[in-house]
């Protein structure tokens, strides 16, 4: 499996260096600097600086720049993440490599970590990009939990990998990536509180929120490095993202299966 996750590793290394993977590194650093810019200046100039009473309760904290710009920056972290590693597939397929990746016994866990390894190079290297942005922009982090942040870093990035299990299979059942994926995305940033807080949104939309991995992470990121909390005080958000990632392990795992099975069958049937 790991000699299998390093060949993989290397090739989408050598093709981002290469070719076009770079326009998605570019769009989506552009993204995050848009929700940093937006943010400010809606806080800025609509908002006149003026917060909602229920803002500070919701949120934890009266601070709405450091809010809206580590949401935006870990809206795009969890986008990368899902793109890079759902696209895979697809991708093989288009390039007309899928069948041979399919008919050898090499491990689809080592490939699948693999892409998840290769695509974590680019997503801190956007992050940190992203995070510069801010903190022109309002971003404070004097008081951030470092150690707390990574780990919940690291554990989102496991959840979003399981994610993008699932987002493969579809996009494979589907031959789609952009309606896919962009239907997904805009779902994410309307339901998991990156820029306001869940609790704003209609009571029958909050259940759906708890569904997105995406919802429990920031939740954690920010308590970590707002409100500068142990990652302890953080466990039942965890939890909660250790649950939903089982629950996408397991369906992506089969879906994937299922999927791998029909395409050969399309293929030599």
């Amino acid at each position: 499996m790991l000699q299998v996750a390093k060949a993989t590793f290397i090739r989408n290394t050598r093709v981002m260096l290469r070719a076009y993977p770079w326009s998605f590194v570019i769009g989506h650093i552009l993204a995050g600097v848009y929700t940093v810019l937006f943010a400010f200046f809606a806080y800025q100039y609509v908002f006149d600086r003026q917060l909602d009473p229920r803002f500070a309760s919701y949120a934890g904290s009266p601070d709405y720049l450091s809010y809206a710009i580590l949401g935006g920056a870990f809206y795009s972290f969890a986008v990368s993440t899902l793109m890079n590693v759902s696209r895979s597939l697809i991708t093989e397929l288009r390039e007309g490599t899928l069948e041979a990746l399919l008919l050898t016994p090499s491990s689809r866990k080592g490939y699948f970590l693999g892409n998840v390894s290769q695509q974590l190079m680019r997503t801190i290297f956007e992050f940190a990009v992203i995070l510069l942005a801010g903190s022109l922009f309002g971003l404070t982090l004097g008081g951030a939990n470092s150690g707390g942040a990574i780990a919940v870093w690291l554990f989102s990035t496991a959840a979003f990998f399981c994610q993008a299990l699932v987002l493969g299979a579809l996009m494979l059942r589907f031959r789609d990536t952009y309606i896919t994926q962009n239907t997904l995305f805009v779902a994410m940033a309307f339901l998991s509180g990156v820029t306001y807080p869940v609790a704003y949104l209609p009571e029958w939309l909050q259940p759906l929120s708890m569904l997105m991995p995406l919802t429990p992470a920031l939740e954690a990121f920010r308590a970590c490095v707002i409100l500068g909390k142990p990652l302890a005080t953080s466990a039942p958000a965890l939890l909660h993202l250790g649950i939903l990632s089982l629950i996408y392990l397991a369906l992506g795992t089969a879906a994937i299966r299922r999927m791998e099975k029909r395409v050969l069958e399309s293929i030599f049937g």
